[in-house]
């Protein structure tokens, strides 16, 4: 391993590193795909590999077999520079190669999870057990999708619905009176949801609003509670 030339293994790193931009498998502000998560996969962390493609640094023995392994690259063009980087040359279909013309992003963001939100009760909850996935256009990030049964946010969100929602990385990012899907320990609730505050000014629990209130009261419930808040960006009709 000693003869491999560490320059030019690092200037396939970079070829490699584009090709999985490409194909989808690194895609920015998608926790799953991200360079974080790319980085952690081969052993190092985001920042060094920014070094590594300005040509800063050069990326070590042990990763770039780490990179193999984990996204299928072909250890004898890295190392010797024979062959493909990929056992065989994938051929973009037309939809892939007119986005891709374009400068869209083609790779699906959307997470579709077969776990139905209630609007009117509790579920348990799993959100990330399925791997289905699609793309809207015009929508972007690492989304989350699923359907809705029951009737407590009507008129705004009807049984049979589908909504797309853009989890929040803190719980701080939340903004009274907006709709969002509650994630709790054992529970979804998809509401209008509220802060609520102690005397010391302290924030101690939502108050969880159906836009339905003739027929549903509010409540709340402790953010402690709170597992995730996703915020609902977009409501698809007629999907049942």
């Amino acid at each position: 391993m000693d003869k491999v030339n560490r320059r030019e293994l690092n200037k396939r790193f970079k070829k490699v590193y584009q090709m999985l931009v490409e194909r989808g498998e690194i895609i920015k502000n998608n926790r799953q795909k991200s360079k974080s998560t790319f980085a952690q996969n081969i052993g190092t962390k985001g920042h060094i590999i920014d070094l590594y493609l300005q040509d800063k640094r050069e990326i070590t023995y042990e990763q770039v077999k780490n990179l193999c392994k984990h996204y299928g690259i072909n250890e004898s063009f890295m190392f010797q520079g024979i062959g493909l980087p990929f056992g065989k040359i994938r051929i973009p279909d037309p939809e892939e190669r007119l986005a891709m013309a374009l400068g869209i992003n083609f790779s699906p963001n959307i997470l579709f999870t077969n776990v139905e939100a209630f609007a009117s009760n509790t579920i348990g909850v799993d959100l990330l057990e399925e791997n289905q996935r699609f793309t809207i256009p015009g929508l972007s990030g690492d989304l989350i999708a699923f359907n809705i049964n029951g009737d407590s946010m009507a008129p705004t969100i009807l049984s049979g619905d589908m909504v797309i929602c853009t989890p929040l990385e803190a719980k701080e990012e939340m903004i009274d009176n907006e709709i969002y899907a509650v994630v709790s320990n054992h529970s979804v609730w998809v509401k209008r949801a509220q802060k609520c505050y102690n005397r010391h000014h302290e924030w101690t629990h939502l108050k969880l609003i159906s836009d339905n209130y003739e027929e549903f009261d509010p409540f709340l419930i402790e953010i402690n509670e709170v597992r995730r808040l996703l915020k609902v960006t977009k409501r698809l009709t007629g999907m049942s």
